[in-house]
């Protein structure tokens, strides 16, 4: 026998409008911003591949005070003693990273890609 539509013309009944996407959780919208700041940071834009909707250096320039990329800048190159530079490395990739987890919590790209993950389900 099939199951036949109930007709009560609600837009989410399961039954009325079998293939609507599944609505994204929100486990779906932690996994996206943890993915697409993962990307970010891997690869200093977002999609990795492709047409790029975010770009890092961009961000950076218009977000960040210059004066922190000529410290490590200097740090680099003056350093003797790596372990310093690399606390300083560690510290600064961890307030970017911060930054860009307040920046794309409520944004269309992690909105769409949370979308992505809960159609996979």
């Amino acid at each position: 026998m099939n199951a036949e539509r109930c007709m009560c013309g609600v837009t989410d009944c399961p039954r009325c409008y079998p293939n609507q996407p599944a609505e994204p959780t929100a486990r779906h919208y932690e996994l996206a911003l943890e993915h697409v700041v993962e990307c970010v940071i891997d690869h200093g834009r977002y999609p990795a591949k492709g047409r790029s909707e975010f770009d890092l250096y961009d961000w950076l320039y218009e977000h960040r005070d210059a004066s922190y990329f000529l410290e490590m800048y200097i740090s680099a190159l003056s350093n003797t003693r790596s372990f310093s530079f690399e606390n300083r490395v560690e510290h600064e990739l961890a307030t970017v990273k911060e930054l860009l987890q307040t920046h794309f919590k409520d944004s269309d790209i992690v909105a769409e890609l949370a979308v992505e993950y809960a159609g996979e389900e």
